[in-house]
């Protein structure tokens, strides 16, 4: 079994940088673009061109970097979720997390008193552009606070959904309304951000360094919870009989798992489908459910 894991590991790492490289030097419409054009932009930063520059600098690998960033944040995500809830159909948007970014963004785009305030507190400290990205952090730290409260308030884990469902849902409900009794011009915002899942919003390296350190500290949180993590696919029973704290280890899953939704979605989307899609991927390619091989192979 080992050495099968290894092996699915080392394949994927390699279709990964396989992939990622294609898709900078053969994706895209600029023929103009040559293979030693994009080989001088990696090694020298420039191809000689500044047009050349400007559509790989901001069309082609930023994209392919942060979709690498997103894939691991959204399945390392969604299968802690569903190892929690022992439900594979648990994910980011079932949690509600989805939905809090969503609505905070709401409040920033249909309510101009909201607009003001978060304009003023990021308008030292982030381009303007960056308005419903900041709201959509505010929205997944809140989303995580209350999923932190409802975990260390309610005992079983079926109960943290349904309670989480409900928010969910009430969520929802409040962006509705919002949505109900907004202009177009409002509406067209909305719909921009939160209908249409997109890499195209990534075009800067910088949003790739944000999107790359937040996967990289989601990551190494991962790491630490796999042997917990194992334990709960016995039962919450089972874990506690090895002295697993439960309440302690649902907390800091909810924790990163807030942390990496509310840091990525406000970038491109709703694109959580990821976080169900990419553990049930895994399962059967690994056939095995050890978190410490089963946790890469779904990340890749």
């Amino acid at each position: 079994m080992k050495k099968r894991a290894v092996l699915l590991i080392i394949i994927l790492s390699i279709l990964l940088i396989t992939l990622s490289i294609f898709s900078i030097y053969a994706a895209g419409n600029a023929k103009t673009i040559s293979f030693e054009d994009v080989t001088n932009f990696i090694l020298k930063g420039t191809t000689g061109d500044t047009f050349k520059d400007t559509i790989l600098g901001h069309c082609r690998v930023p994209p392919v970097l942060a979709a690498i960033f997103i894939g691991i944040g959204f399945a390392g995500a969604g299968l802690m979720l569903q190892t929690l809830f022992r439900n594979l159909l648990a994910s980011p948007g079932t949690v509600g997390i989805t939905h809090g970014v969503f609505l905070m963004v709401a409040f920033v785009i249909f309510i101009d008193s909201f607009s003001q305030l978060f304009k003023a507190l990021i308008l030292n400290i982030c381009p303007p552009y960056y308005l419903h990205v900041v709201a959509g952090w505010i929205g997944g730290i809140i989303s995580m606070i209350l999923l932190i409260i409802i975990a260390s308030i309610v005992r079983d884990s079926d109960g943290v959904i349904i309670v989480s469902l409900c928010l969910s849902y009430f969520y929802w409900g409040v962006t509705s309304y919002l949505i109900a009794n907004a202009t177009e011009i409002q509406l067209q915002q909305y719909v921009e951000f939160a209908m249409f899942a997109s890499l195209s919003g990534i075009n800067d390296i910088t949003q790739d360094i944000i999107i790359g350190i937040c996967t990289v500290v989601f990551v190494i949180g991962a790491i630490f919870l796999i042997k917990p993590l194992n334990a709960l696919l016995f039962g919450e029973k089972y874990a506690k009989s090895f002295g697993v704290s439960i309440k302690k280890v649902r907390i800091a899953i909810l924790s990163f798992s807030s942390f990496i939704v509310g840091s990525i979605i406000p970038f491109i989307g709703p694109l959580t489908f990821l976080g169900l899609l990419a553990p049930y991927m895994a399962r059967p390619l690994i056939k095995t459910s050890d978190h410490k091989y089963l946790m890469p192979v779904a990340m890749l």
